[in-house]
């Protein structure tokens, strides 16, 4: 007989599985660990507006701008854009806002000041 085209396995028949050494635990958990520490610091610094890399067009941060539209305000100062426009609107001539022609921008940190000086908002 030709034995050519013949496999030949051998498997092992034991039940008890071979041993894991103790390090490969302990690295998993490791870098579970850093992992966690990782995600949270980076919601830290998205909370902040630190962590996104989301530019305008001139490559200037939300928290580097002088001014902010209403949209990027609310999104900056976590208030909604609706009671932004109210604020904008109940405060005529406030040092915070700055209009270019109908367009309403806000002074970012004028507005910071006010915000700080506010007790509701």
């Amino acid at each position: 007989m030709n034995h050519m085209n013949q496999i030949i396995l051998n498997m092992e028949n034991s039940i008890t599985p071979k041993a894991i050494p103790v390090i490969v635990p302990l690295a998993y958990q490791a870098m579970l660990n850093l992992q966690e520490k990782i995600n949270q610091a980076n919601a830290v610094l998205i909370k902040a507006g630190r962590g996104t890399s989301k530019r305008d067009e001139d490559g200037i941060p939300l928290w580097q701008r002088y001014s902010l539209s209403v949209p990027e305000a609310a999104k900056y100062f976590g208030i909604g854009e609706t009671r932004l426009y109210q604020i904008v609107s109940e405060h005529p001539g406030a040092d915070f806002i700055l209009e270019i022609g109908s367009h309403v921008k806000i002074k970012r940190v004028l507005f910071e000041r006010f915000l700080d000086a506010a007790s509701c908002v």
